[in-house]
């Protein structure tokens, strides 16, 4: 039996994955770093900000460095963004819905805020906001 040295080529993806250039698709969806201080302004705070989007040294970084934020990062942002201004609309009061935002749900069985962190999570609170929005409670 003969042994043959074959060389591992590198998968594809593998290759650019310490680009920092994103392709053009890509760059269409990030953000500005500047998105999160208007999160903020939003009325959430910096331990809701670091816990969803991302660590304080890392979106520090980026901020110094006038960066945009990374794909992940960006729908983080725009997550936060989408259900503040649904529960606006829905409760018609900002205060209400960051409120509400806070307060432990019976239906989520958990403060909202907290189901922000994934996508799955924020489909279940938008399915609530729209229940009460339609006036079916549980």
């Amino acid at each position: 039996m003969s042994s043959l040295h074959i060389k591992a080529q590198p998968k594809p993806e593998a290759r650019f994955a310490d680009t920092a250039m994103p392709d053009v698709a890509t760059a269409r969806f990030l953000v500005p770093v500047a998105r999160v201080d208007e999160l903020r302004q939003r009325g959430f705070s910096n331990d809701e900000i670091y816990k969803i989007v991302g660590p304080r040294r890392t979106l520090a970084r980026r901020k110094e460095r006038n960066e945009t934020l990374t794909i992940a990062e960006s729908d983080r942002v725009q997550r936060l963004e989408r259900i503040s201004a649904m529960a606006d609309r829905v409760f018609g009061n900002h205060e209400k819905a960051q409120r509400w935002l806070r307060k432990r749900s019976r239906v989520l069985q958990e403060m909202p805020i907290n189901l922000l962190q994934s996508e799955t999570g924020a489909v279940l609170v938008e399915e609530e906001l729209h229940r009460i929005d339609h006036g079916i409670f549980a």
